[in-house]
């Protein structure tokens, strides 16, 4: 009846073939599943961060936008109980226990809070949230079609806990389902007990990934924009037909590997959505601070430093780096002249932002002397410029203006990828027309 498609074995067994991966491929690959697990999970259950603003507050600590306390507390607290997962995961002596589950229960709620809720009969009450304990009170949610779905009462919610427990060890130990079913039955499962007051979606998540780890394999991420399908999928399995939701988390178990793989074989693992993911930040903050004017200081330039113009200009450098076999020798020049001598482009762009400097900073890389096959002898230089306005800021690269924004929207991570990148493909375009090269 459980049968499994074949490219989640080949994907699994590609993705195990590839361990361990190098430190830098595997701190990009956990930067990208932490803030798509944050977000997603978190989002789902009606948290309004945006993912640029799940971004800022988890990697820089920093917030905007006007959102409840409780959301941001809510962000930060579920981050910490995915690396409690991991932990757990990572510990092969000991098997989950439902003290386990308590705990991140207690963890991703952080602290004891109120929340409105609906008695049997339908009228509004509200009640006290105790993280970590199962329920006091009965729970249920009302369907679509306004039925009420009753989950296990609060005097059967212990027992079905630990049975529950005592089968996924069971499972762990000596398994008997393939993975997409294993990890159906768990999450429809507990689900249906709903042992906690709140925060029963994320705990049912952080388990299946706890699985998932402790398996192998990478954590999953149940998207909010499939939510539709999501809790379908969960319907389908109240009325015993669980293949659907076997079927989504394959899906998504499927994109995780994939992404896994990429990074592990260091490609970019950059989406088209991720940029996407990013305007409603901007345009968040520029609806903020239309009537505001930032100018330039070397606190900003700082701050533009450390959230994107430093990695920008590492990738820069390691992308282009990739064509120096090619070439009898490679060089790169900073301006202004007297930066040269400071080491990385990166030191040199900090030593110059330290002095909020107007004067236009350019790293180029020159690659002397083709060594292949070609009409004539050639070089190829490519350059980005990093300038700094009054209050404005500008980068260009390729011989195109790419960014030119003013100091109140920075330059985040994944854009640094995305511009990286089309600086590697202007390069390797021009290798090849000169070179003469069909490939």
């Amino acid at each position: 009846m459980h049968t499994e498609i074949q490219p989640l074995d080949a994907l699994r067994d590609e993705w195990q073939a590839l361990q361990p991966l190098a430190a830098e491929h595997e701190a990009r690959l956990w930067k990208k599943l932490r803030l798509e697990w944050n977000y997603h999970s978190n989002h789902i259950e009606g948290n309004t961060l945006t993912y640029g603003e799940t971004e800022l507050l988890l990697l820089y600590d920093r917030t905007t936008g006007n959102h409840s306390h409780r959301e941001y507390l809510e962000m930060k607290a579920h981050d910490v109980g995915i690396d409690h997962v991991r932990a757990l995961a990572a510990d092969k002596e000991r098997l989950i226990s439902e003290g386990d589950i308590r705990d991140l229960n207690q963890i991703i709620l952080k602290e004891p809070f109120w929340k409105s809720a609906e008695t049997p009969d339908g009228q509004s009450t509200r009640k006290e949230i105790i993280p970590g304990q199962y329920k006091t009170t009965p729970n249920s949610v009302r369907q679509a079609n306004g039925e009420i779905l009753s989950f296990a009462s609060v005097e059967e919610t212990p027992a079905r806990m630990g049975d529950l427990v005592a089968w996924l060890r069971q499972e762990l130990t000596s398994p008997t389902l393939p993975i997409a079913a294993l990890l159906a039955k768990l999450h429809h499962d507990f689900v249906l007990i709903h042992p906690f007051e709140d925060g029963n979606g994320r705990v049912a998540r952080l388990l299946m990934n706890y699985v998932l780890m402790r398996s192998g394999y990478l954590p999953l991420i149940v998207r909010t924009d499939e939510k539709e399908a999501y809790l379908t999928a969960l319907r389908l399995a109240d009325a015993g037909e669980l293949s659907a939701l076997m079927s989504y988390l394959q899906r998504r178990l499927e994109w995780s590997l994939q992404l896994g793989i990429k990074a592990a074989k260091g490609e970019s693992i950059e989406e088209p959505s991720d940029l996407e993911k990013e305007v409603a930040i901007f345009v968040r903050n520029q609806q903020e601070n239309k009537d505001k004017v930032v100018f330039r200081s070397p606190e900003v330039l700082r701050e533009l430093f450390d959230l994107g113009l430093r990695e920008f200009v590492e990738r820069f450098g390691a992308k282009l780096s990739k064509f120096t076999p090619l070439f009898k020798a490679h060089e790169v020049r900073i301006q202004p002249p007297e930066l040269n001598a400071s080491g990385s482009p990166s030191t040199a762009l900090e030593r110059m932002i330290q002095r909020s400097s107007q004067t236009p900073f350019v790293v180029t890389h020159y690659f002397h002397r083709y060594l292949g096959k070609a009409p004539d002898p050639f070089d190829v230089e490519v350059s980005t410029t990093i300038s700094f306005g009054e209050n404005r800021y500008t980068i260009s690269c390729a011989k195109q203006q790419q960014v030119n924004r003013p100091y109140t929207e920075p330059f985040l991570p994944d854009e640094a990828e995305s511009l990286a990148n089309k600086a590697l493909a202007y390069a390797f375009a021009e290798i090849k027309k000169r070179s003469g090269s069909q490939e």
